[in-house]
């Protein structure tokens, strides 16, 4: 097999401006640590006691070992072909337009959602001080208008140089992991060691209610791709991104499953106002470590708890902003599934055309789905769609480009490859029936865009012949999360856990399906030097 050789040169955009090699190590690793500890700190690790009781401390672990074999496989992208955006440039590249546009699209969604869901997060945490901006479950319309100014302050963030982003960031991600060690070392002075063994024990939901909290934590550790999306303004990424993304992947083990044992032993039912051993009324609590910090009568750490969770989201927005501006820039840069515009980049180097694309969308749904729990499920399954096709194009390239330099490689490709997009399909899956109804349409929509695709390249019937396999994909998630277990709001045709078991094998099938239209796939692959390039050569 040969495909015409193509310079891993990133290209000069359409301006002529190039983003900044600004990010070191250590601003990677706070960049990633940072996208993952957003307002999930303030729920997360207290929801998986509501769904598992102490038994989902371990699912931070069980998460954090699926969702590595992921991360293994973006690491080889990211260091062998570093281009912002990247999750919209390596299945284009690898399976075709169809493909490409189906993902780049989905991925821009879910960056652009997750925004404004961080704000509304942010707008409701805030009302703990501030009433008026959150009432019924949804922010008022003085919360809208204070989210309004979040989102203006984001951007303004977002606008400056990525040096100067960088910094900013790295003092708000300190002072927030700074903040959750104080929290968790002040709980365990309160510490119930009886919660672990009475109240049916460690297990009290059994073995279903740990596979439902390990679906709550898989999401938790979402922000590992940051590092891939900035990494044209990564320092030597060949050798940065593989250590930041692993000890950011670690940093946030320890930090979630601290939080959540810490949570669990400093429980005092009755001073909280709940029944012995009611572990799922943990989940209704609307300030879930204000509640435990005053019950153990630890009022200062409940104040540190709501700032250091403001903190957490106001950072985890703007970067999640970054990220979406930088896709969109790719689909108009490499992929030409946006008009030419929004791959132009400011003399700070930045996508401030994408920028202000992101802005819109997020002041739309801002005041569409003004709460946290309609917007959440969505931005997930957006966020994790985006996650399967790439290991696919891992395995893709690795056929295409065997001699092609990477300074990382994921061992064990043929057998991790295929988990991996496995467990990103039943991320989606676990997403439930009530946002992949929403997401399915939303991301097939996308399909649009292949018309500002064809007026610089023609779309074969090959093109359509192997990308199928993505719109049949989308498909079978949407008709099986409707027949599935109602654990995730299907009709329990197919009932919990065998809903799943059937799930990943149909998705196994899928990754097969892909890999192969993936190297018999002959159509015209992206250029990195901004023209087309002959057609691919496969020996077959």
């Amino acid at each position: 097999m040969a495909e015409q050789a193509l310079t891993g040169a990133a290209p000069v955009a359409e301006s002529g401006r190039r983003y900044k090699k600004d990010l070191g190590l250590w601003s990677v690793v706070f960049l990633a640590t940072g996208a993952i500890l957003g307002p999930a700190v303030g729920f997360t690790p207290v929801s998986v006691l509501g769904l598992a009781g102490p038994a989902g401390i371990f699912s931070w672990v069980i998460a954090f070992l699926m969702i590595m074999v992921l991360a293994l496989s973006y690491i080889e992208l990211g260091t062998m072909w570093p281009r912002a955006g990247g999750v919209a440039y390596y299945p284009a590249r690898a399976s075709g337009p169809l493909v490409g546009v189906l993902n780049g699209w989905g991925a821009f969604i879910g960056y652009a959602l997750a925004v404004p869901s961080i704000i509304v997060a942010f707008v409701e945490y805030l009302s703990y001080w501030f009433p008026p901006l959150f009432a019924s479950g949804t922010l008022t319309w003085l919360g809208i208008f204070i989210a309004y100014l979040v989102l203006l302050a984001m951007l303004f963030i977002n606008s400056l140089r990525i040096r100067y982003m960088g910094e900013i960031n790295n003092a708000l991600t300190i002072f927030t992991m700074v903040g959750l060690v104080v929290i968790v070392l002040a709980l365990l002075t309160h510490f119930h060691a009886s919660n672990f063994s009475s109240f049916h024990g460690l297990f009290p939901m059994g073995a279903s209610g740990l596979l439902l909290a390990v679906t709550a934590t898989v999401y938790g550790y979402g922000g590992f791709r940051q590092p891939i999306d900035y990494a044209e303004e990564v320092k030597d990424p060949g050798r940065t991104i593989p250590k930041a993304v692993i000890l950011t992947m670690f940093i946030v083990l320890a930090i979630f499953a601290f939080e959540s044992f810490a949570y669990t032993g400093a429980i005092n039912w009755h001073a909280m106002k709940l029944a012995g051993g009611a572990w799922g009324s943990l989940t209704g609590l609307e300030f879930p470590f204000v509640t435990v910090a005053n019950g153990s009568g630890l009022v200062v750490i409940g104040l540190i708890a709501i700032v250091t969770t403001l903190i957490a989201s106001f950072k985890d927005g703007y970067i999640y902003s970054g990220g979406a501006a930088r896709v969109g820039q790719t689909m108009a840069r490499y992929d030409n599934y946006l008009p030419p515009v929004f791959a132009r980049l400011s003399v700070q180097g930045i996508p401030l055309a994408s920028l202000v694309l992101v802005l819109v969308v997020v002041a739309i749904y801002l005041i569409l789905l003004p709460a946290f729990s309609s917007l959440f499920p969505l931005v997930a399954s957006a966020l994790v769609l985006s996650y399967a096709p790439g290991p696919l194009a891992c395995a893709i390239f690795r056929h295409r480009h065997p001699d092609e330099p990477r300074p990382y490689r994921m061992p064990y490709l043929n057998v991790l490859g295929p988990l991996a997009f496995v467990v990103a399909s039943l991320m989606v899956y676990w997403s439930g029936w009530t946002a992949i109804r929403i997401l399915i349409p939303s991301v097939v929509v996308g399909v649009l865009l292949l018309g500002f695709y064809r007026r610089t390249r023609p779309i074969t019937r090959q093109d359509l012949l192997y990308g199928a396999w993505m719109p049949a994909y989308l498909g079978v998630i949407a008709l099986l999360s409707f027949l599935g277990g109602t654990a995730f709001g299907g009709r329990n045709v197919i009932p919990f856990p065998y809903d799943s078991i059937v799930f990943a094998v149909i998705a196994l099938a899928f990754y097969y399906i892909g890999y192969w239209s993936g190297i018999h796939w002959t159509g015209t692959s992206i250029s990195d030097d901004g023209e087309e390039t002959a057609q691919v050569a496969v020996a077959q």
